[in-house]
């Protein structure tokens, strides 16, 4: 069922077993878990059903979100999903899936901070729910179930290097599948309009007993429940755990002041360009094209392998592969610059005197690609299909190299509490972030193995660009901001997503991420949140049987360990 929240008289009390704030895919995900198991459930939206409030959710002028390009969020039910743009043959509504690899899950010396509580065999069963969830078959992340005669991996075999696929998760499954299930649900309210502003708590301060919520100006309602979820995203949950400093000064959960700190986002770089050792080979490079095979789209690309990412300093970064027609330096130059001029031109901002001056320099370039675009329009992030126009050689003679990279967690990259207000009160955040000369250093690194294992390998020459050209410092993918730690000292949450030192209160979602490899977090966030709708189901089971408090950390609540 669904409820706009506008239409709640003033100072409603709203009562239910469980309530999530956020209804994005990991607010979703566990709704739609919960389902059938007992459990009457809130789902709180903070925009419309399908109209967009995400002026709300922009930080304050005062941030400091270095090199970025622009910064959107979305807030309206579904979250980002509305803004997934990927053309996987079915029109442009579909998103990248990955899984996390092995090292990501591993803390690694020269990268402080990196490392999980769990590890990738714990999660992997999860993953697979994940895969259905999202009405994916059963395909693995690897080469295996991809590869074909004519489209064969590159032979990486015993260099630092492996292909990994892509996946592709339809946007309909969150705002058309999920949406009818909860609209049919009896267990299931999704109010929408309703802008958690605080957590209130009980006197002893072990437990969140409440949700406010302010759906417009001067209207506020309560949402009373057992357990509280937090699934708002790398943003929102910081804001809202800060903001609640009733009971806790600095906000709930941030007694160890992490509660928006070690914040990480997935830079998009240029790396350079790869060159096939043969021009034939490009022919049977179909692999690493977005297609679709049986109906399900795919797409491979190459990453470091685990034993690279555990025996060299690097990051982990993947090499994303789109075949291009070589032009003069001097037609680059101005290729380039006029993308540089349209983004800004999109961007409404200002135009570089430099850029101008090298479009026109190079303006044949310009030229030539729009006319090759229009006569085989390019592969790019969001559309594929270059393998499937006759014998690709004939016109392309070598790959542009995108990077995804994983960024190190910095205690000092946060995002705050400002002084900014938004229309219904609410301290807009602050983000403060940059990318540390170790980072650079560190993707340089990779890089460099990546150039190393290509050449050892003999299918080919990497030419890396340096330095590298950052197409985006923000893939949106909002990483870290309550990182999940067995120890308070060093995390907001557990293994489990329960904030340390509550008992009802927790947190799903990329925010708990303490490292984030470089692969799109979205197969990984509702992994997490199927994940917590088995505790959670578990937890309301044991109560049935007796009167069982809610269980923590595997024992139930009061139980002392010696």
């Amino acid at each position: 069922m669904f409820v706009d929240a506008r239409a709640l008289p003033r100072g409603s009390v709203i009562r239910s077993n469980i309530c999530i704030v956020g209804a994005g895919p990991a607010g979703i995900a566990l709704a739609t878990e919960l389902r059938h198991c007992g459990l009457s459930v809130t789902l709180l939206e903070s925009g419309g059903l399908n109209e967009d409030c995400s002026d709300r959710g922009q930080p304050a002028r005062s941030s400091t979100f270095e090199g970025h390009r622009g910064l959107w969020t979305t807030r309206r039910f579904g979250g980002n999903a509305n803004r997934w743009l990927v053309d996987a043959g079915l029109g442009a509504n579909h998103l990248r899936l990955a899984t996390l690899s092995a090292a990501d899950f591993e803390a690694r010396a020269w990268m402080p901070g990196s490392g999980w509580p769990l590890t990738l065999e714990e999660l992997r069963p999860f993953y697979a729910r994940a895969q259905s969830w999202f009405e994916l078959p059963q395909c693995g992340y690897g080469p295996e179930d991809w590869e074909r005669g004519d489209a064969p991996r590159l032979p990486l075999q015993g260099s630092g290097l492996r292909t990994t696929m892509f996946q592709f998760a339809d946007k309909a499954v969150v705002l058309g599948r999920s949406r009818e299930l909860i609209g049919a649900s009896g267990d299931i309210t999704c109010y929408f309009n309703a802008t958690a502003t605080r957590l209130k708590m009980d006197e002893a301060g072990t437990r969140v007993t409440a949700v406010r919520v302010t759906p417009q100006p001067g209207h506020e309602v309560t949402f009373d429940a057992d357990t509280v979820v937090l699934a708002q995203g790398g943003l929102a949950t910081p804001q809202l755990l800060l903001a609640s400093s009733d009971h806790h000064a600095g906000g709930i959960g941030n007694q160890h002041d992490l509660v928006g700190r070690y914040f990480m986002d997935h830079p998009l770089i240029f790396g350079g360009t790869f060159t096939p050792s043969s021009p034939k080979l490009i022919d049977r490079m179909a692999l690493y094209d977005l297609r679709r095979l049986e109906g399900a789209p795919g797409m491979g690309h190459l990453q470091l392998t685990d034993q690279t990412l555990r025996g060299e300093p690097c990051v982990n970064l993947s090499a994303i592969l789109f075949p291009r027609r070589s032009m003069s330096r001097r037609r680059e130059i101005g290729f380039r610059a006029s993308q540089r001029v349209r983004d800004a031109l999109q961007r409404r901002g200002r135009l570089r005197k430099r850029d101008i001056l090298g479009m026109l320099y190079g303006l044949d370039g310009v030229a030539q690609q729009y006319n090759d675009r229009k006569r085989h329009p390019i592969s790019h992030l969001g559309v594929g299909g270059w393998s499937k126009a006759g014998t690709p050689s004939h016109r392309l003679d070598h790959f542009e190299v995108l990077h995804q990279a994983e960024q190190p967690p910095r205690y000092d990259n946060r995002v705050r509490l400002g002084e900014e207000r938004d229309d219904l009160g609410n301290r807009r955040i602050e983000i403060q972030w940059r990318w540390h000369d170790q980072d650079i250093a560190l993707v340089h690194r990779s890089q460099d193995i990546l150039a190393r294992e290509l050449a050892r390998s003999g299918v080919g020459t990497f030419n890396i660009r340096r330095p590298f050209e950052i197409k985006t410092t923000s893939t949106t993918h909002f990483l870290g901001t309550t990182r999940m730690h067995d120890d308070p000292r060093n995390g907001v949450v557990d293994r489990n997503g329960r904030v340390h030192g509550l008992d009802n209160l927790f947190v799903t979602g990329s925010s708990v991420f303490p490292s984030g490899g470089y692969a799109n977090p979205t197969l990984t966030i509702v992994a997490l949140s199927l994940r917590l709708a088995d505790r959670i189901r578990e937890t309301a089971r044991a109560r049935h049987c007796g009167p069982s408090p809610l269980l923590v950390d595997g024992r139930r609540d009061g139980a002392r360990t010696r």
